[in-house]
């Protein structure tokens, strides 16, 4: 009967393809989306026609059955569980367009299916342990049956067996997933027999083994997906979802929807409904009801598991406690860190503690109800000790306060103080988890940052290797700017604002110069420093040390120079030998070296008698001293510092101005910027002046020489000078430069000097 059943689906289903497609012309993927919810329906009656209790004697596997016996048991069950998931995987086919999906439907499940038809009625009798006439052999008949044509067609259709290697290689990687999320909860049990006795409840090896998978599950499929686009995670997170939901299912028959106290009313049972339902359609609501209230529940239940039956770890009845849990628990936190539902927002977590009040009061009233006629029914465990048995003597006082309200002739029995207080309570571990959501959220962000640097420092590498024609980033320079400090239209605003903290500067410096950098507090010449340095990336332009970008070579560029920052931070419990060691060990200077150049140091900077002392000891001059000696430590080409002479001694000032000048004698660069203008004006080459994040003027001392100007005064002419170019510096505002600003300066002044002697004549 099986089989003639399976003959006339193979006649009826191509006929009523054809009808659809040909008279009432709907298209291929409307007549399967038809099929696939034939296919449920199928599905759906044979599954639950039946108490679905595969567990039994005709399919138990002990392999101590003589061999055709046992080995054909093994066959069927691994048609069961193939039949599973190719089910499930037809389902979908229709709903998304990804070629794994596709490239499944035409090999996978066209195999399992026709697997599944030479053993038809070995299947059926796993259901029914019946070789006769069934229902649910009927509807396994008619699901093969279509499983075969369609997985027919769509391989027929799409290449056959031709599939690109990327595309074989990504069915590899998605098959456990297919497969284990498939897999029927005896699958296990039937394979490897009985496993661990004794109770798992408490947290012995087994228990802890469950609570391990869980976390081990949600980080798996979380790194697996996290590249993948929306779409393709909602895909296969609604595969997981409806297989566990088919797990979960097991043993469940239509009998138990007509018995209201075998509903899947407890909160965790729940969450196998609602996630599919919310990964089918926008349920935005009912979704961050389960991720706020399912979860927690969730989270407890795998602390203080309820199986209810045997200990046996791989007993099916644990197996689906597990399945069910860990999709309640990891399904709605990866649908959040996966993007398919927005992150919560506070009107979100209302919502969901309003639903769960609703629900709350519902399962109270549905309690004391049900009890009238079970003993025995305790959803959410609010009608029983289980939970107070846990929390010890005090709990269990606080159920003997009861309240009965009879209403015709049923009695309605509360506990209002205990059932009050797991309310209050379950609404604060709730907006725990609202902080520990923050929590995650904080570190996924910090994750995908990280994640788009690497990958943005890759994609600058291969840029710059075929830049420069060389196969290593190591050995691309831009010899143009060897030996120079350039910074080319660099500009840098902070998040969101709209307002530049620098914008359009560009200067360059050449080796053996000493440049003062000057401007009055906030015009940005930190801001600048930074982005110099790459403590701060700049929003636009870029700057190039010794021809390296240090952009999109750090590593090389920062190798250039020494930093002295305007705050330092030390390691105070080192000596200053130790800490400058160390410093040298960053930069990989040799031993023979690092002792010549800091014997040296010590001796220009007077340190021979401190350096190893703890840096905590020392005064801010002397640690001021211990970073200039770190930053110079590795002979750069480039030194920069940031007001280093504030707090010193007139003996440090003129010790560290002798190094400055050392230093760029031997060709190196010096990039200073002080507010101490009489140092600037006698120890530096050139001078630049910044203003509200605009590089005012770059001029020569020699200039200022010539025309009798001191750098004082010149510094407060520019400071304190109305520039009519002086704008809001806006994201939609570009700067003009049309003359060099030290020509301009020049110029306006030769303008006023011949107006003024117009005047006296």
């Amino acid at each position: 009967m099986n089989y003639i059943a399976l003959a006339g689906t193979l006649v009826i289903v191509p006929a009523l393809f054809l009808l659809l497609k040909k008279v009432f012309k709907m298209s291929e993927k409307n007549i399967f989306k038809c099929f696939s919810l034939l296919l449920s329906v199928a599905f759906f009656i044979r599954y639950f026609a039946v108490d679905g209790s595969l567990y039994n004697e005709c399919l138990k596997l002990t392999f101590n059955n003589p061999f055709p016996s046992g080995f054909l048991s093994f066959i069927v069950l691994i048609a069961v569980w193939f039949a599973f998931a190719s089910q499930i995987l037809l389902t979908m086919f229709p709903f998304f367009e990804f070629s794994v999906l596709k490239n499944y439907v035409k090999t996978f499940c066209l195999f399992s299916s026709v697997f599944s038809a030479f053993f038809l009625q070995q299947m059926a009798y796993s259901f029914t342990g019946s070789y006769g006439f069934s229902l649910c052999g009927i509807f396994l008949a008619i699901e093969i049956g279509i499983s075969i044509l369609y997985s027919f067609y769509v391989f027929m259709t799409n290449g056959k067996f031709k599939t690109e290697k990327k595309e074989l290689k990504e069915m590899l990687w998605l098959l456990p997933i297919v497969l284990l999320f498939a897999a029927p909860p005896y699958l296990f049990r039937s394979l490897l027999g009985p496993i661990g006795a004794g109770l798992v409840k408490k947290f012995k090896v087994y228990h802890r083994v469950y609570i391990y998978l869980t976390f081990v599950f949600l980080f798996v499929i979380y790194f697996f997906l996290r590249k993948k686009n929306r779409e393709y995670c909602r895909m296969v997170l609604l595969y997981i979802s409806l297989a566990g939901l088919v797990v979960y299912c097991y043993n469940h028959s239509f009998v138990d929807f007509i018995h209201p106290t075998s509903w899947p009313l407890h909160l965790c049972n729940t969450a196998m409904f609602i996630i599919p339902l919310c990964l089918m359609f926008k349920l935005e609501k009912l979704f961050y009801f389960t991720l706020f209230i399912n979860v927690l529940g969730a989270f407890f239940a795998i602390l203080m598991p309820n199986y209810g039956g045997t200990a046996d770890f791989l007993e099916h009845g644990n197996v689906k406690f597990w399945v069910n849990h860990i999709c309640a628990f990891a399904m709605p936190v990866l649908i959040i860190l996966l993007g398919i539902y927005e992150r919560p927002k506070l009107k979100f977590f209302t919502y969901s503690m309003i639903g769960f009040a609703i629900y709350f009061v519902a399962i109270l009233i549905i309690n004391a109800w049900f009890t009238n006629f079970d003993a025995d029914v305790d959803f959410f465990f609010v009608n029983s000790d289980f939970i107070a048995e846990k929390l010890g003597t005090w709990a269990e006082n606080l159920r003997n306060i009861t309240w009965t309200i009879p209403v015709a002739g049923l009695k309605f029995i509360f506990y209002p103080v205990y059932q009050l207080i797991f309310f209050v309570v379950y609404i604060l571990l709730g907006l725990g988890m609202w902080f520990l959501y923050v929590f995650l959220f904080q570190i996924q962000d910090f994750y995908i940052e990280l994640r788009e640097k690497r990958k943005k420092i890759r994609q600058d590498e291969i840029a710059m290797c075929v830049k420069y024609g060389q196969k290593e980033i190591e050995g691309c320079m831009n010899k143009e700017s060897e030996n120079k400090l350039v910074v080319k239209d660099v500009s840098k605003r902070y998040g969101n604002n709209k307002k530049y903290s620098v914008k359009g500067a560009s200067f360059e410096v050449e080796s053996g110069e000493i440049l003062g950098f000057l401007g009055p507090n906030g015009a940005g010449k930190s801001t600048i420093i930074k982005c110099i340095v790459g403590i701060q990336p700049a929003t636009e332009g870029n700057i190039e040390i010794n021809g390296y970008d240090i952009a999109k070579q750090p590593v090389q560029a920062k190798a250039q120079f020494g930093f002295v920052p305007d705050h330092y931070a030390l390691y105070e419990k080192l000596t200053g030998r130790e800490y400058i060691n160390y410093i040298a060990d960053l930069y990989n200077v040799s031993q023979q070296d690092r002792d010549e150049r800091l014997s040296k140091l010590l001796k220009d900077l007077n340190m021979e008698k401190s350096i190893d002392n703890q840096i905590r000891t020392y005064s801010h001059g002397m640690k001021q001293k211990i970073t200039i000696m770190s930053a110079l430590i590795h002979n750069p080409k480039l030194w920069i510092l940031d007001e280093p002479l504030t707090g010193l001694d007139p003996n440090s000032i003129y010790e560290v101005k002798e190094c400055m000048k050392e230093h760029a004698k031997k060709g190196n660069i010096v990039f200073f910027s002080s507010h101490i203008i009489d140092i600037v004006e006698k120890l530096c080459n050139r001078i630049i002046i910044i203003k509200n994040g605009r590089i005012r003027v770059t001029v020569t001392l020699d200039e200022l020489k010539e025309r009798n100007i001191s750098l004082e005064q010149f510094y407060l002419d520019i400071i304190n000078k109305e520039d009519e170019e002086v704008v809001d510096m806006t994201v939609a505002e570009p700067v003009k430069e049309t003359v060099e600003p030290e020509s301009r300066f020049f110029k306006e002044k030769k303008v006023k000097e011949k107006k003024t002697k117009k005047q006296k004549a």
